[in-house]
């Protein structure tokens, strides 16, 4: 049988595909292979704020057309698409209204998804993107290939970059931070230190679920500014200190838990080893690193969500998501043991680790 022929056929017995079976598995592959298609489709909605003109029912292609400054056609055929694929639905007479799906696109939704949306225009755009079989073969960075500079070097300098990626990232934390603070025993801390929390949002959640508890937030000068802003008003500003900084030399000492949320998978091998290092020589006695990372299942479970992000953090920054094995591994080359690991909100989880 040749090599066309056993294609054609599944299973030991080699039955023939059915029409159906064939064309489902070539509409599969196409929609695949059309990904960026419908990436760009969401980013257009999101960036005209689609989802927020139609938070009170339906509106026709034309009058979001004229609110947004759309060409009325144009705009027609990217909404046609995010219907067929239950982002919008579609009316009679070109109206659409929101799924869902849609409602996550809206500036207020709850755990909403409108910045993550628009990041990676953020960070770049689809040029590093291009340079993906380049980055296989070299295992250099998209980013680095198409523009030749660190991605957070760029997102500092650009102010709106740096509101979109501040943004993406509370919408991402907003996503696992409830389940962190309600899941993980704070009860022997008295110290939290957020590495690179961004603008707070998970310690926000951990210091009302553990009055007990003070909170250092760490960043980088160009977020830790804005973030100092709003903490000053807050009415935790009492328990918490916003402290700029680089935590490739050094991290606010004397802390009980040393929080990296969404951090070592921006980094490669050697890099988040030199942020544990830090963080083990910075902690109290008895104290320990929480790590907060989408996790790639042991066994079984699904993947994809990890996965997509490996690919991300692969083309834009250099860093990888990790399997919890991996994650023990620099713990150890760091000078830690790992004790444990939680699962939060799905796919995140709770990777601990404490001194030897």
């Amino acid at each position: 049988m040749t090599t066309a022929a056993r294609a054609a056929n599944v299973g030991p017995e080699h039955h023939p595909q059915s029409a159906d079976s064939k064309r489902a598995a070539a509409t599969a592959l196409l929609q695949m292979i059309s990904g960026i298609h419908i990436s760009r489709a969401v980013y257009v909605a999101a960036e005209l704020g689609i989802a927020d003109l139609l938070a009170d029912g339906p509106v026709s292609a034309g009058d979001l057309a004229r609110a947004t400054g759309a060409d009325e056609p144009s705009l027609y055929r990217v909404l046609r698409l995010l219907a067929a694929l239950g982002v919008f639905e579609e009316h009679e007479s070109r109206g659409f209204s929101l799924t869902v799906i849609g409602h996550r696109l809206r500036r207020d939704a709850p755990i909403g998804m409108r910045s993550w949306a628009r990041l990676v225009d953020a960070v770049g755009g689809v040029a590093p993107f291009g340079h993906i079989l380049e980055t296989v073969k070299t295992g250099r960075s998209g980013r680095e290939l198409a523009f030749g500079s660190s991605w957070i070097d760029s997102i500092a300098e650009n102010p709106d970059s740096l509101a979109t990626f501040n943004a993406a990232m509370s919408e991402r934390t907003a996503a696992f931070a409830p389940t962190v603070a309600a899941t993980y025993d704070f009860v022997s801390a008295r110290t939290v230190v957020d590495v690179g929390g961004g603008q707070g949002i998970l310690l926000v959640e951990i210091l009302r679920r553990n009055p007990h508890l003070r909170g250092v937030l760490f960043e980088h000068p160009a977020v830790a500014a804005d973030a100092r802003v709003a903490w000053q008003a807050s009415d935790l500003a009492d328990r918490c200190e916003v402290v700029a900084g680089d935590f490739f030399h050094r991290v606010p000492a004397g802390a009980d838990r040393y929080i990296l949320a969404n951090v070592l998978h921006d980094w490669d091998d050697a890099g988040c080893v030199q942020i544990l290092r830090n963080c083990r020589g910075a902690m109290a006695p008895a104290g320990r690193v929480m790590i907060v990372e989408r996790l790639i299942p042991d066994h079984g479970g699904d993947a994809v969500p990890t996965l997509l992000s490996d690919i991300n953090m692969l083309v834009l920054t250099g860093g990888q998501e990790r399997t919890n094995a991996e994650y023990g591994e620099l713990l150890s080359a760091a000078g830690l043991t790992m004790t444990g690991v939680a699962a939060v909100a799905f796919p995140y989880g709770v990777v601990e680790g404490q001194a030897r």
